[in-house]
């Protein structure tokens, strides 16, 4: 028990600072976990000289598994006091349940990049401390024995250099905007309403091409066992401004970046668990000399009963339209007039390098598990099973690298081309067809979002022009200039059939 007090204040006592207890657990934890360390760089390095008997290879496991169990411990019954602090804690009103997420409760959202930062330089000390361990314990008796010394000699340090320059980056992003505040409006946001405030950075910024600003609606969920978690997120709903590099300068030489997006009705509200369920992001980013600036802040939205006014838009004297967002991207896809006044868009093979090598990788690692699965005479069953997966996505890999669309919309109607290796599949739809085209959320990758063309009938029936559009105004804009297209062409035919023969 005097342990236990040591590391938590009695109930009785005053309440304790959440950061010195945060504190007093990592230095606690601290010993443990250099012993641990240590207990398995010394049972690498007995291992790899070939010294190590089975008592003591068991006594140095068990020892980095005590530590480990130890600092399990002590986590587990900090997580737990806040737990039981949590529930007993009773708010000011039961109506406000987003003031029992500590990060809401004082109305002013941080940046995420903090908590990132020291994550990674907690990471990066044990990983350092392991390397210098294992160079100056296992390296050089094996630069004496095999060439193996030799290449670990090399490898060490260039990876050592490559992970500290990373957290040095990092960190001076950090430094740099690390501070940023989302100062809202309203609070919290109200679903179906406005999310409104301004975005405080304590430097002035000048971007090369503007800032970029997105609300994302996320969906996620935690699956798998306790000791092989897995994090899945699926972006319900998304919307993106861009504004001009010139905003009006902040007092204090700062900058604020205003924030304005109409959330929509029918999405749920914010969860207050900060791991699984919904959650609102705002995401800001700006090209910048040195590191790129990138915040992200987690807002609270939330079905209230009364729903307060919105205030003014203010991002409109600062927006981008479409046309000239388009134009600063560094796109592929080609827009050009045909010559009987309509329009033609040609979406190229290759245009998601993104994507084509993130399959690519993926596709070979399936490769290679389905041939090693032939190489040791596996069941038939999994043979077949695992080559049938592979053999589709490589299908898939191909189509996304080699596959090209051309839409055309003109006085018939449109018409849409797919291209494989001069292979052509043509499909057209009169224009009195067609009802509406539409810019949706396609495939997600992490974060990514890319969006996806997609033609609606008159008879319920659609069609999808184009995948995998990287940017929402750019879909959007096609989207826009495709609609165009289809008003004109409809207009023309009326005025052909109108006319007498």
């Amino acid at each position: 028990m005097r342990f236990m007090g040591f590391i938590f204040k009695d109930k009785d006592s005053q309440p304790v600072n959440p950061k010195a207890a945060r504190l007093r657990v990592v230095l606690l934890c601290a010993p443990f976990g250099l012993m641990g360390v240590f207990a398995l760089v010394l049972l690498v390095h007995d291992g790899l000289l070939g010294g190590l008997n089975r008592q003591k290879a068991t006594g140095l496991l068990s020892a980095a598994v005590v530590c480990g169990g130890l600092m399990a411990l002590i986590l587990g019954i900090n997580a737990k006091k806040m737990a039981i602090q949590a529930l007993g804690k009773t708010s000011d009103d039961d109506r406000a349940p987003w003031l029992k997420r500590k990060e809401w409760a004082d109305g002013r959202i941080r940046n995420f990049t903090r908590k990132a930062v020291v994550l990674v330089w907690v990471i990066v000390g044990l990983w350092s401390l392991a390397l210098a361990v294992l160079s100056l314990v296992a390296l050089p008796p094996l630069l004496h024995r095999s060439s193996i010394g030799l290449v670990l000699a090399v490898l060490l340090p260039v990876l050592g250099l490559g992970v500290l320059f990373f957290t040095a980056y990092t960190t001076i992003a950090w430094h740099r905007f690390g501070r940023a505040t989302f100062q809202m409006d309203h609070f919290p946001a109200p679903a179906g309403q406005a999310l409104s405030g301004k975005i405080h950075i304590p430097s002035r910024l000048q971007p090369k091409l503007g800032w970029q600003a997105r609300i994302s609606c996320v969906k996620r969920r935690t699956t798998g066992a306790t000791n092989n978690l897995q994090v899945t997120e699926k972006v319900l709903w998304r919307d993106e401004k861009w504004l001009r590099p010139d905003l009006p300068q902040a007092m204090g030489g700062g900058t604020e970046v205003p924030i304005y997006f109409q959330l929509p009705q029918d999405l749920p509200e914010s969860s207050l668990s900060a791991s699984e369920g919904i959650h609102w992001k705002l995401e800001v980013s700006a090209t910048v000399k040195g590191p790129n600036f990138h915040a992200t802040f987690e807002v609270p939205v939330f079905k209230l009963a009364e729903n307060p006014p919105s205030g003014p838009d203010l991002t409109q004297p600062h927006g981008v339209a479409l046309d000239e967002i388009r134009s600063s991207l560094n796109t592929r896809i080609q827009v050009t007039p045909t010559q009987d006044g309509g329009q033609e868009f040609v979406f190229p093979a290759g245009r998601t390098p993104g994507i084509a090598a993130g399959a690519g990788v993926f596709c070979l690692i399936w490769t290679s598990i389905t041939a090693l699965l032939i190489f040791k005479h596996a069941p038939l069953p999994f043979i077949v099973v695992f080559s049938g997966l592979d053999l589709l996505m490589w299908v898939f890999l191909v189509d996304l690298c080699f596959r090209s669309i051309r839409v055309t919309i003109h006085q018939p109607g449109l018409k849409m081309e797919r291209s494989w290796f001069g292979i052509r599949q043509t499909t057209s739809f009169p224009a009195n067809r067609i009802l509406s085209i539409v810019a949706e959320i396609g495939a997600t990758v992490g974060h990514a979002v890319y969006y996806d063309l997609k033609l609606q009938t008159t008879d319920g029936k659609g069609l999808v022009l184009a995948k995998n559009i990287k940017h929402q105004p750019e879909a959007e804009w096609l989207a826009a200039s495709m609609r165009e297209s289809v008003k004109v062409a409809k207009i023309k035919v009326a005025e052909t059939e109108s006319k007498p023969e």
